[in-house]
């Protein structure tokens, strides 16, 4: 086990002898540090595959309790990236690069196609089975608790991991959204396989492992385009995280990578709509609606629903056809007009815009309320007591209770100087709380930030659980 980050409160000039005789052992390793090594990484894989059948079996437990109401969520958007899968494979694949195929209705915009996409090739192997969609998400949101861990172990410790890993593996928030029928978790495992790589590439700086970081990064703006400014953003961070002389490069690398993986969508949108749309249209509706949102007095006339913002449009132009359809005829040029309409309001009120982005980033911190799991509907003995035991433990999942221990967790990191650490962390929240607050904002577009925050309150967690265990061992050495 590696000495526990979260406990060292020894002297500066301490830990600098320890760390030269840290690179001493690594530049002539004793000969018993394979054997420990060894055992070091079976007890990182026992525990990873703990937390994957941890988080796969409570996210098991969710959908047998609840699949019920996964169909009465999101309806439309769910059917929307459904219809399109059907259309994949009904034209075949290559009809998405083909402007007169049903596959390229302009209104098929509005999110980007990666689902859409993932739909079609399980309807192809299993059959149009929302099932088979649900177990591929579910394992793959378990996957994504085990990256929790493995960043939280290369950041800071084994303990602090574990704690987080569990945390991740346990969240109503994060299992709830594994069932449903949308791309928001899946979204998420890309981003946080990015920053590992970027994480472990911090030691050893190696291009390849941050381009393959950026292309990660790409792949999730392929199911949500929320991350479509994350590269960049990451990029102004590597004088934090990488030293001198590699930091341009490790930059660009970032960069880059997310390029490659956004660009053919980038080029398919151009040669089938004639338009530089680099992932998906949306922002037009998102900036109005969400402007609307924060509007209590209805002066600037928005609506913050779908159906109300198509109703205005087909008022405005004459046009009865845009009520039908949110995008529909004219998507883009629509789509444009709604983006100039929300920057006028925002040049009119810059100080009231910039208000609501402040209340809209803060309440991105807030848990959402997931449905919790209920032992009415459990089936026999084995089921009940299963219920019981991970519904005790998600009704602790509340932001009453999970705010406090990220705050202390970030004061504990501050405290501790540990800069780089905070950086990588924080770095994906804030990007979220900065880009994404301009928009409209529902709590499954800002998933992502709550696996990184799991990370700062597994810190304070473990922190408490070491004073505890320190305060009992004394209380024994005097009894003794």
């Amino acid at each position: 086990m590696p000495p526990d980050k979260m406990t060292n409160h020894r002297s500066p000039e301490s830990q600098s002898k320890d760390a030269v005789a840290t690179v001493v052992n690594e530049t002539n390793p004793p000969e018993h540090s394979a054997p420990a090594q060894r055992n070091s990484s079976r007890q990182r894989i026992a525990i990873a595959g703990l937390i994957f059948l941890t988080a796969f079996g409570v996210r098991l437990l969710v959908w047998q309790n609840k699949r019920t109401e996964v169909p009465h969520v999101q309806t439309g958007v769910a059917e929307n990236y459904k219809q399109f899968a059907r259309l994949l494979q009904q034209n075949g694949f290559a009809s998405f690069f083909d402007p007169k195929s049903t596959t390229s209705n302009p209104d098929l915009l509005g999110h980007p196609p990666g689902y859409s996409i993932l739909l079609a090739l399980i309807y192809r192997l299993s059959g149009e089975s929302d099932l088979a969609a649900q177990l591929f998400q579910m394992i793959c949101d378990s996957l994504a608790a085990v990256m929790v861990f493995l960043i939280a172990f290369e950041l800071l410790s084994l303990g602090v991991g574990t704690i987080a890993g569990f945390m991740a593996a346990f969240s109503p928030q994060f299992s709830w959204n594994s069932i449903l029928l949308l791309p928001d978790t899946l979204a998420a495992l890309p981003i946080l396989i990015a920053i590992y790589l970027i994480t472990r590439a911090r030691r050893r700086p190696r291009w390849a492992s941050v381009l393959a970081a950026g292309a990660l990064i790409g792949v999730s703006c392929w199911f949500r385009a929320n991350a479509l400014l994350l590269t960049p953003f990451l990029a102004l961070g590597m004088p934090i995280i990488f030293p001198r002389g590699v930091r341009l490069k490790m930059g660009m690398a970032l960069i880059g990578g997310a390029c490659l993986t956004i660009a053919p969508l980038t080029i398919r949108n151009a040669v089938v709509f004639g338009h530089f749309i680099p992932v998906s249209l949306g922002a037009g509706q998102t900036l109005l609606e969400g402007i609307a949102d924060y509007d209590e007095t209805g002066s600037l006339e928005l609506s913050d629903t779908d159906m109300g913002l198509m109703k205005q449009e087909a008022e405005i132009h004459n046009r009865p056809d845009y009520a039908l359809n949110l995008f529909g005829p004219d998507a883009i040029q629509r789509d444009r007009e709604r983006l100039a309409r929300g920057f006028a309001i925002v040049r009119a009120h810059p100080i009231w815009f910039f208000t609501v982005m402040v209340r809209r980033a803060g309440s991105m911190w807030r848990l959402e309320r997931a449905p919790l799991i209920s032992s009415t509907n459990a089936a026999g003995a084995g089921a009940t007591i299963a219920v019981l035991v991970v519904g005790g433990i998600q009704k602790l999942f509340i932001t009453a209770v999970i705010l406090p221990l990220v705050v202390a967790g970030l004061i504990l990191l501050a405290l501790r100087r540990q800069g780089t650490v905070l950086a990588i962390l924080l770095a994906v929240p804030i990007y979220y709380c900065c880009v994404q607050s301009v928009l409209h904002t529902e709590y499954r577009y800002v998933l992502t930030i709550h696996y990184f925050l799991f990370v700062l309150a597994a810190v304070a967690i473990h922190r408490i659980v070491c004073v505890v265990r320190k305060r009992f061992r004394d209380r024994e050495r005097v009894v003794v």
